[in-house]
């Protein structure tokens, strides 16, 4: 367990590749279901009082990113990688799920005034755009593209899946914009 933890840190980082992750559909299995209770988790925990949301949201990820890639590596006849390759995303994703739990649980403890939120959105900020890269490295070792259509892929499924659970969810659409309103009118 050790070492895949500290393989999995290192694909973080950039200095390993997809193509050393074990195959193991087993392993998969499980990574997708902490993957998963780990997301909805997160998700609970800033919406407490929406718990479908919390549940369906990080099923709509998981379908998209698998159904996507499946599909990409069917169409350049690298189905080979799908497992490796699903492997390392879902175990990346899961361990920065995982580093941004206490994030969320410190910032829905914080007065909402406090100046302390905007670092810690900044910080999970860092968090998405960090998941992003390395959805784009793994893409780019998968699939065989460059590094900037491999990024921009990993951009597009992240849009994807909130475009299907805003579908799903419309709520959340009138929930964003409230609070990005409220966020810019001026306080007197």
């Amino acid at each position: 367990m050790k070492a895949l933890v500290l393989l999995f840190w290192q694909m973080l980082r950039f200095k390993r590749e997809p193509e050393d992750a074990p195959y193991s559909v087993p392993l998969l299995l499980v990574i997708i279901a902490a993957n998963f209770v780990l997301a909805a988790t997160a998700q609970a925990i800033g919406r407490s009082s929406q718990l479908n949301i919390a549940i369906v949201s990080p099923i709509i990820s998981i379908g998209v990113e698998l159904l996507f890639v499946y599909l990409l590596l069917q169409l350049k006849n690298l189905n080979a990688r799908f497992v490796q390759t699903e492997i390392s995303v879902m175990a990346c994703d899961t361990l920065l799920t995982l580093a941004a739990i206490p994030l969320l649980i410190i910032s829905i403890n914080l007065p909402s005034k406090s100046p302390m939120l905007a670092f810690l959105g900044l910080f999970e900020l860092v968090l998405v755009i960090w998941g992003i890269m390395v959805r784009g490295f793994i893409y780019h070792r998968a699939l065989n593209i460059s590094p900037f259509l491999a990024n921009t892929l990993a951009f597009l499924l992240l849009m994807v899946s909130l475009s299907i659970t805003v579908k799903v969810f419309p709520e959340l659409l009138a929930q964003a914009t409230a609070a990005a309103a409220q966020t810019t009118t001026p306080s007197r």
